[in-house]
């Protein structure tokens, strides 16, 4: 679903949230993790906030980022603001998780039904599979980028 419809020097443009998404990946460089995008349609040119998240980054290549994103949307007649932010770290990300909880009482369930010996080979066998499919996957992409 397109979000915002543009007339700009060069034409038509319909832009929507993933379209952005996709194009600020595609000029940033991937070590960077949008939250959200919102486009607010200003007198003459539409908006575009993106907020992302890095760790460490001097304000000097920050302010190259921000220059080097409103290079590539000013033709397009679109204004970039970035926002930067830190992703939360630590316990509590893992306390927010899901998929944590899920692993914690999917183990709590096979203690329970079959022991610790049950336990121990079924994670044996789940680790076993997980690095050999991870590795697998490896070597074909390793195989189709050759």
């Amino acid at each position: 679903m397109y979000f915002l419809w543009k007339d700009t020097p060069l034409g038509l443009i319909k832009i929507s949230n993933k379209g952005i998404f996709e194009f600020a990946d595609y000029i940033l460089k991937s070590r960077f993790r949008f939250y959200s995008v919102t486009l607010a349609p200003s007198d003459s040119q539409a908006d575009v906030t993106i907020v992302i998240t890095e760790e460490a980054l001097s304000p000097d290549v920050k302010n190259k980022i921000e220059n080097h994103l409103t290079e590539v949307l000013d033709p397009i007649g679109m204004k970039a603001s970035v926002l930067w932010a830190m992703p939360e770290r630590g316990f509590m990300q893992f306390i927010q998780n899901p998929y944590a909880w899920a692993v914690v009482a999917s183990c709590a369930a096979v203690i329970v039904t079959a022991g610790f010996v049950g336990f121990f080979w079924t994670a044996f066998w789940g680790a076993a599979a997980w690095f050999s499919i991870r590795g697998l996957s490896m070597l074909a992409k390793k195989i189709r980028s050759a």
